[in-house]
């Protein structure tokens, strides 16, 4: 991962920014993509502290398509190779269908699916540059037919779906590109810090993962082999065994 360039959607928080801040700690050049613009500096400022490299941060709405043209060309005036996507990005909804507002559920939708979409197809050159190129896509078990399990709403699931598929026609598309792409499936989890010691804690018996454990699967990937490639990566939760 050392000197890649790592582009990562919804990274002010969450997932998004335990990601970044521990690629930046592998020695990853991060981009931060997200909507908020004093999240984004917080977590530039903590990968500075720690790494002495201070990542690129810039606002990308991804339910805006013009915010997605424009943080686009901030990333690729900067550089006009990028190695890694991770698509990360998208709002958590939950509650009934007959409850949530029409805007709610077109944010949700069109940040997920078609943001999704717009990032990629703008950075796709970028990634063509690079020589070993990955896009990651953050899904969810929600997107597994008849599961039901997640907290998420109908247009979550929905949204999830439209991910999935996307991902998995993209990976098609660019079979011969030498872009490995990516999709994984966690279910609902909470959410850790990796600038808290208790990151390197063991799992708890608590009802939910947490996002270290999807961190660590995105660095197996990242880390394997160009003769591998991950379409799809279901994770469970396993029942652990006190001690």
């Amino acid at each position: 991962m050392r000197g890649k360039r790592i582009a990562i959607s919804g990274a002010g928080r969450g997932l998004g920014r335990a990601l970044a801040i521990v690629a930046a700690d592998h020695g990853a050049d991060t981009v931060l993509l997200g909507r908020d613009q004093l999240a984004l500096d917080e977590v530039a400022a903590t990968i500075s502290t720690r790494t002495e490299r201070r990542p690129l941060a810039v606002v990308c709405d991804l339910a805006s398509p013009s915010s997605i043209h424009s943080a686009y060309e901030n990333v690729l005036n900067v550089d006009a190779t990028v190695d890694v996507l991770i698509n990360n990005g998208a709002p958590w909804s939950t509650g009934n269908l007959i409850d949530l507002s029409d805007d709610d559920i077109v944010a949700t939708v069109a940040a997920a699916v078609t943001g999704t979409i717009l990032l990629t197809k703008k950075l796709l050159p970028a990634l063509r540059q690079s020589a070993a190129a990955d896009i990651i896509t953050i899904v969810s078990t929600s997107a597994i037919f008849g599961n039901h399990h997640s907290g998420g709403s109908t247009p979550f699931f929905a949204a999830k779906h439209g991910q999935s598929g996307f991902s998995d026609k993209l990976r098609h598309e660019l079979r011969n590109d030498d872009i490995r792409v990516s999709a994984i499936y966690p279910p609902d989890f909470d959410d850790a810090d990796p600038t808290d010691p208790s990151w390197e804690n063991r799992p708890s018996q608590s009802a939910m993962i947490s996002n270290r454990e999807i961190v660590s699967i995105v660095l197996f990937i990242l880390a394997s082999s160009r003769a591998c490639s991950f379409p799809a990566v279901f994770v469970e939760r396993m029942a652990l065994k006190s001690n």
